[in-house]
């Protein structure tokens, strides 16, 4: 039977893609470079994401094998639960331990995400007010380092403090987030990638970037962060200032986007830059969010422009690897230029199931009525 509308027809080809890579992967998808997929076979900081197509392919009309292949890259994970300089482990652990916990009520995927939260938590300097960035990447010294990206893994700890982990991790999150917001929100909306302190007087120095233009400039997938990472935690808090902050960067965002209505990899690039579907992908799970916690119009439309963008300028038809074309993994240091990235992947999986939730849930059917 054919899909019934333009959005099922995208979740079909999000199942069909994730169970051709399944097919193949005896590692975990990290990116697509230079038109292949690169693996890992530890799963670095994206091995969650990989597990978490896989949860979704199983229960979206994909194959039984799918299933299991979850299970068993869920369970490839777990020894990362114990690290301690690795500020994804919510990435890491929510679309993998949580989701096999919510699929099958093994209370030891519970358990196991909760020590992830731990680890994570324990990571936090408290006189400093943050968890640093990549403890285990590079050569360089990240312990004066604030990434906007570990909005996305603070989820984790309250999931965790939830369920009996502690009320000292919702501590943790109020910190970080209010460093973030403090140190990272410009007053135009758009965010720094890294925020800079002194590691041993916690001094702010000043705003940079990684993977962005430059320190200034606004990296589109930190953007998407941001506004994803600010509603979630709105949502589970029921923090209207979180809430407030996730719609200023999402005006940003949108004020900002194409006519094609894919993000360049940084808003201030010039004309002609790489896109990053992937950052797209991200935002219209943050705009959905957005829309569930303010009944607000305009952020549904904004996030169905950028699915139906998405779905017509970078779906993957079959001309390429990966479900998203078109992102970037990181420009400055010439990886994943135009490819795919498991996290574009699964976000963009994650927002086309969540779209059909919202439509079910608002009786939006008009929205599946649009042109195919």
């Amino acid at each position: 039977m054919k899909p019934s509308t333009w959005l099922d027809a995208s979740i079909a080809r999000a199942v069909a893609g994730t169970s051709r890579l399944a097919a193949v992967a005896k590692d975990f998808p990290h990116i697509v470079d230079r038109g292949a997929w690169q693996f890992t076979s530890d799963g670095v900081w994206t091995g969650g994401f990989w597990a978490g197509c896989l949860w979704l392919a199983a229960q979206h009309g994909g194959a039984a094998e799918l299933r299991a292949q979850a299970v068993a890259a869920t369970e490839r994970l777990l020894p990362h639960v114990h690290d301690t300089r690795n500020h994804d482990l919510g990435f890491m652990f929510h679309p993998s331990a949580v989701a096999a916990w919510r699929a099958t009520g093994d209370v030891r995927y519970l358990g196991a995400a909760k020590t992830a939260a731990a680890s994570l938590a324990a990571q936090f300097d408290a006189k400093a007010g943050y968890i640093p960035g990549w403890g285990f990447f590079g050569g360089e010294e990240w312990r004066g380092s604030v990434l906007v990206d570990t909005l996305m893994n603070l989820p984790l700890l309250v999931l965790a403090a939830r369920h009996g982990g502690g009320a000292g991790l919702l501590d943790v999150v109020r910190a970080q987030v209010a460093t973030t917001l403090d140190h990272h929100l410009r007053a135009d909306g758009s965010v720094y990638h890294v925020y800079r302190f002194d590691p041993a007087t916690h001094a702010a120095l000043g705003g940079a970037t990684y993977q962005g233009l430059d320190a200034e400039s606004a990296w589109s997938r930190g953007q998407a962060w941001a506004i994803a990472g600010l509603a979630i935690l709105a949502s589970m808090l029921g923090d209207a200032a979180y809430r407030g902050a996730s719609g200023r960067v999402a005006d940003y965002f949108l004020a900002h986007l194409p006519p094609d209505s894919v993000p360049p990899w940084d808003f201030k690039a010039p004309a002609g830059a790489p896109k990053d579907a992937s950052a797209g992908a991200i935002a219209a799970y943050g705009l959905l969010r957005l829309y569930e916690l303010t009944d607000k119009q305009r952020w549904l439309d904004a996030a169905v422009r950028l699915v139906r963008g998405l779905r017509d300028a970078c779906e993957n038809q079959g001309e390429g690897v990966g479900l998203l074309l078109h992102a970037t993994a990181d420009l400055p240091h010439g990886l994943g230029v135009d490819g795919a990235t498991m996290y574009g992947d699964y976000y963009w999986f994650k927002t086309l199931v969540r779209l059909r939730q919202v439509i079910a849930t608002h009786h939006l059917d008009a929205l599946l009525g649009l042109p195919a």
